[in-house]
């Protein structure tokens, strides 16, 4: 290449629209990154429910306060039991914080990773749509609840969707014959730190769905196999996952360590018939039925899309890239439908894709010659207006509710405790019509405004548009106000917070392992020695146990009957713990050795 000064008037010029047109297109990665974050951040706070993200948060403790990067423990002992990319990424960005392991801590590697892939879905849709349809990609993307949901939940698979989408988007040019060192050197170090992250899964998709694409394209995809890329790629992913993986294995062979990521990573896909783990089994329709419950109510569209396939509707330009986001979606719901075990997490990958999908009926990617694109514009924009209308009624049932202050009793009474609870917090944010609800009635107003317009004109981007604020409003809502409010009504930080002043220097013990309680009380709280369980208290020394009601069953009757309700936390939701004091009985027991008392403080 030639130095700046060696160049021409001519050279520059020739040069200047490729440097504009690289610069105009960081900047709009830039910009949807920075969207994506504001749209995703605002629930990032909210506090740990239940048990899996405090362990996840408990494993960051591990890593930052014992140096424990190889296997990462939680206050109890239990290793991690996939590859710990995710953990490493928490731990990293705690210390560059400098701040205590909180919940926001532990999340942002998911909020980082699912700003990301917004990003990416807006440059790859802008590249395949044009610029509206990248911008409109990244809307419907955000708007979507099984997407927003997970950006900020302290779990390895939004980690895991970047990966995967960088990945697929890398290997698009390899896989239609095209070569390049660089784009194997890269497919390659995603999928090594992909598997660093969720493990073998990870290359399993991208395979199968690069098979399903060749299959779709009309292609042998075993010629694959006699091109050196993928090989290459695979190779360069075995010695990036080799690095933690065999350390792992060594260190862990006392405590078998190798069965149990045997187990997690192959023993959840068969089924415990054939020697599988029988761990989360549902039926093989359970991951295409959540994947609509998470796209609703773009679901709608689903049709139009399916006739669009089915009827080669799609423009000639825009074809194999279309075909080339389906057959991610496929791969997602054939692999994980095929397995044993199925949860909601896993199919968060499919809807980055969907995403572009959804965004192409709109866009200019239906070729209005073809003999199918009509009836696919017809329910395209039925389901547009079914949508719209859908709102508009819930904007007129919003303020009913709102007049009247509160939903029905006869409907609460049919809900399950968390819908009961987000019904309450709707109505009575609608009832006095707090900023947060009157800015998503207002937006909602407008998307249906927008759609009916964009269909009485047929502009259906304006339609794809108000389809998109219509989600955007209630998704933000949804993940911003009312889950995070939700989780502060189940959580045990106030209730954990009354027993450590209540019992000061005293032991304190659960019934069993338990993670949620342990993090919010600060630190490690053991399972109640079986010694104190059948026979109560060490003579002359105040023992405490927080428990359920149903796991009092694991103390002897005379102890039960004997162990005294302190308080009881006021957390909505299943039954709530109790604070007992459970005394010494009559003809005390001899205090058990080694009596294990609370662990210092670890947040």
């Amino acid at each position: 290449m030639a130095s700046p000064a060696a160049m021409t008037t001519a050279d520059r010029g020739a040069n200047a629209p490729a440097a504009r047109s690289a610069g105009r297109r960081a900047a709009a990665f830039a910009a949807a990154f920075a969207i994506a974050i504001a749209i995703l951040a605002p629930g990032i706070s909210a506090p740990f429910t239940k048990d899996a993200e405090t362990q996840s948060a408990q494993w960051v403790v591990d890593i930052v306060q014992h140096g424990n990067w190889l296997l990462p423990l939680d206050y109890y002992g239990f290793v991690e039991r996939k590859p710990p990319l995710f953990y490493w990424l928490g731990a990293i960005g705690v210390e560059l914080r400098g701040a205590p392991i909180d919940e926001i801590g532990a999340r942002t590697p998911s909020l980082i990773a699912g700003a990301a892939v917004a990003a990416i879905v807006m440059d790859w849709a802008a590249t395949d749509l044009g610029a509206a349809g990248g911008w409109l990609a990244l809307a419907i993307l955000l708007g979507l609840y099984g997407f927003a949901a997970r950006a900020t939940v302290a779990l390895t698979d939004m980690l895991m969707t970047l990966i995967l989408m960088g990945a697929w988007r890398t290997m698009r040019p390899l896989l239609d014959g095209a070569t390049g060192r660089r784009r194997t050197l890269l497919a390659g170090v995603l999928i090594g730190l992909g598997l660093l992250t969720k493990g073998p899964v990870v290359a399993v998709l991208i395979a199968l769905a690069a098979v399903l694409y060749r299959l779709m394209e009309g292609a042998n995809p075993m010629r694959l196999a006699a091109r050196a890329w993928p090989w290459i790629a695979l190779a360069i992913a075995i010695a990036i996952a080799a690095a933690w993986y065999l350390p792992a294995f060594i260190a862990g062979r006392a405590s078998a360590i190798g069965g149990v990521f045997v187990d997690e990573n192959f023993g959840h896909f068969m089924p415990a018939s054939m020697g599988g783990t029988g761990e989360a089994a549902r039926p093989i329709y359970y991951i295409v039925a959540r994947l609509i419950g998470a796209i609703m109510p773009l679901a709608l569209l689903l049709p139009a899309l399916a006739t669009a396939f089915a009827g080669r509707a799609f423009t000639a330009r825009a074809r194999a890239a279309m075909v080339y986001q389906l057959a991610l979606v496929l791969a997602v719901v054939v692999l994980f439908s095929a397995a044993s075990a199925k949860r909601d997490d896993y199919i968060l990958p499919a809807i980055p894709p969907l995403a572009i999908l959804f965004a192409g009926l709109f866009c200019g990617a239906i070729d209005g010659e073809r003999p199918h694109a009509a009836t696919v514009a017809r329910l395209r924009d039925w389901a547009s207006g079914v949508i719209a209308a859908g709102a508009s009624v819930a904007v007129a049932a919003v303020f009913a509710i709102g007049a009247g202050g509160a939903l029905p009793k006869s409907i609460v009474a049919h809900l399950q405790s968390s819908d009961a609870t987000f019904a309450a917090l709707f109505a009575a944010g609608v009832t006095r019509m707090a900023p947060p609800f009157a800015l998503m009635v207002a937006a909602v107003v407008a998307g249906s405004v927008t759609v009916f317009a964009g269909l009485a004109r047929r502009r259906p981007l304006a339609t794809g548009a108000g389809l998109a604020l219509l989600c955007l409003a209630a998704v933000t809502l949804w993940t911003a106000v009312l889950r995070p409010a939700e989780a502060r009504t189940r959580s045990l930080r106030p209730f954990a917070q009354a027993v450590k002043e209540h019992v000061g220097d005293a032991p304190v013990y659960v019934a069993y392992d338990d993670p949620e309680f342990a993090w919010d009380y600060g630190a490690r709280v053991p399972a109640l020695p079986r010694e104190i369980a059948r026979h109560g208290a060490p003579a002359g020394r105040e023992v405490y146990l927080v428990a359920r009601p149903s796991e009092l069953l694991r103390l002897a009757p005379a102890v039960r009957s004997a162990a005294f309700a302190e308080f009881s936390s006021s957390a909505m939701g299943g039954a709530a713990p109790t604070l007992y004091l459970i005394p010494a009985l009559a003809a005390p027991a001899a205090a058990p050795d080694g009596l294990p008392a609370p662990a210092p403080l670890a947040k």
